[in-house]
């Protein structure tokens, strides 16, 4: 049971002048998930804050409710308190959104209190290294794989059939797609590290290119499935040895569509390509404002 005391309320101006006793109940805070606060809540009025009805000695209806207007003192102190609540737990809401939001601009673009005039250049120069070859990457052939035949496709290879056996206890869809998912997620993997632990979000932003690289490179793969004619590793085509995109797309119901998959991989891949030019350029951009 809750104490119940007899008490003077001094409460906001606008709720009732300090003169009017009251039975103060103590109740939890109106918020949910709250602390566990107790605030006095006024119970009964000698006079109602809405008419002014003062109550008599005699009168022998509820003490909660006014005689006159039947005005609810606990609704009446509840409407002008709860709101009180709410707008305290919005207010840290938005101040964790914020402090989440800073975190990770501060992480994506975080610049070195020194750092040498020769160290960002260098990084502009890596800049415009991966853009000419990665917008000629982009402007490769999908349907021919053109793509295979690019420097930066044999050394993927590896990555790509090591995904295979990552992946082979998770059962054959897994297996089949593993490929491709450990050949495009090692890069995130390895960018992330950069970003989080060494304070790099340029190497961070070239490991994004290298995933957009690499989805770029398993969008013909998957282009090729819906009628197959390039020789892979097996030396022979889907037709008549594995192709991971046939089993995967046919479970998927889309091995019909594979050609349109092979385009929107593509697509996709040449944006996340954009992002990366992007964030390394404003990386840069930053580093080149602090250079000593």
């Amino acid at each position: 049971m809750l104490p119940v005391i007899k008490a003077r309320f001094f409460g906001p101006a606008e709720a009732a002048p300090a003169c009017y006793s009251a039975r103060v109940e103590f109740a939890r805070g109106l918020s949910a998930g709250s602390p566990r606060i107790f605030r006095p809540v006024i119970s009964v009025y000698k006079k109602c804050p809405k008419c002014g009805h003062e109550r008599a000695a005699g009168e022998t209806g509820p003490e909660d409710v006014c005689g006159a207007c039947g005005l609810i003192f606990s609704k009446y102190l509840k409407l002008r308190l709860a709101p009180a609540a709410p707008v305290a737990a919005e207010h840290a809401a938005e101040q964790t959104e914020d402090g989440w939001f800073a975190r990770a601009k501060e992480l994506a673009f975080h610049v070195p209190e020194e750092i040498s005039t020769l160290h960002v250049y260098a990084r502009a120069l890596l800049l415009a290294v991966l853009i000419v070859y990665g917008v000629k990457l982009a402007a490769m052939d999908v349907p021919s794989w053109e793509m295979a035949g690019s420097l930066i496709h044999a050394p993927m290879v590896p990555f790509h059939e090591f995904g295979h056996i990552l992946f082979r206890p998770f059962g054959e869809f897994m297996h089949n797609l593993g490929g491709a998912l450990f050949q495009a997620g090692l890069p995130l993997i390895l960018g992330g590290i950069f970003l989080v632990k060494n304070r790099d979000p340029f190497a961070a932003a070239v490991m994004l290119w290298w995933c957009a690289v690499a989805v770029m490179d398993t969008a013909p793969y998957v282009y090729d499935a819906q009628m197959p004619q390039h020789v892979l590793l097996t030396g022979r085509t889907g037709d008549t040895g594995a192709h991971d995109f046939i089993d995967v797309l046919g479970d998927l119901g889309l091995l019909g569509r594979a050609q349109v998959v092979g385009r929107v991989a593509h697509a996709f891949g040449v944006a996340v390509l954009i992002a990366s030019f992007a964030w390394a350029a404003a990386v840069v951009w930053k580093q080149y404002g602090v250079r000593k």
